[in-house]
């Protein structure tokens, strides 16, 4: 049998302790473990930009993973700790807008975690619930023993929409070459446009055709990222700082 699988993605950074205390109750607590580090590194409380990070990273691994989402995690009215069962692979997060960005309502089952705080001072969801409820799955617990059934909160963080010719898509993340990522699949673009051309307009600079490689985009260009995604890319430039985008912002495809 294998190794049982958590992963970690955070908004700790990697100079905090926060990584070693849950590494280390997890590894105390569930024998043969693999922690496997997404990222430390998203900006705080950016929801957004953890999105793009999970759909893209975390939805290979196997059945039976444990993905521990440690952003934003303050549980208030409406919005407390939730397991989420996708794919069969359990996701542990805030009931933030997060998770239904993610799995829309196409999920297996949500429960609200039954929250046993062994602090007096609620600061730490990862280590104080996460942990408890990551232990539990791995140890054959059902979802339905970990809490009661509730709803996702109906929020989309970003997504794309067609109106009047226009294609309104939005920056979903930037990557470390300064490829900024649109929130639309090129599967998605492919079926609006029905094979119709388009022009983008970013500050005065257009885009109108589509690169299938990074080599091509010696001007501003739109290509199809790893992940399906749409991207404008510049070859050995950074994209975003040269058209002045940054994460949320809208970029409109016209329909031509």
């Amino acid at each position: 049998m294998s190794s049982p699988i958590v992963t970690l993605t955070t908004d700790w950074g990697y100079s905090s302790f926060f990584a070693g205390m849950v590494k280390g109750r997890l590894y105390s607590a569930i024998p043969d473990v693999r922690v496997v580090d997404i990222s430390h590194s998203l900006k705080p409380y950016d929801l957004v930009s953890a999105a793009f990070v999970i759909q893209n990273a975390c939805m290979g691994f196997p059945a039976g993973t444990v993905h521990i989402i440690d952003i934003l995690s303050e549980e208030q009215e409406g919005q407390g700790f939730l397991a989420v069962q996708y794919n069969s692979q359990f996701f542990l997060c805030t009931n933030n807008g997060l998770p239904y960005s993610l799995f829309g309502n196409a999920y297996q089952q949500v429960v609200e975690l039954n929250a046993f705080w062994t602090s007096k001072f609620y600061n730490f969801a990862a280590y104080e619930i996460f942990c408890q409820a990551a232990t539990s799955l791995l140890s054959g617990m059902s979802l339905s023993g970990l809490g009661r059934e509730v709803a996702l909160v109906e929020r989309r963080l970003l997504r794309f929409i067609v109106s009047d010719g226009v294609i309104k898509t939005h920056v979903w993340h930037v990557d470390t070459y300064g490829n900024a990522y649109l929130d639309i699949l090129y599967d998605e673009l492919m079926e609006v446009l029905q094979n119709q051309s388009f022009d983008i307009n970013i500050r005065g600079v257009h885009i109108n055709s589509i690169k299938v490689a990074y080599a091509e985009c010696t001007q501003s260009a739109l290509t199809v990222s790893e992940s399906g995604y749409m991207e404008v890319a510049l070859y050995k430039n950074h994209a975003a700082d040269m058209l002045g985008l940054k994460v949320g912002d809208i970029v409109d495809i016209r329909i031509k």
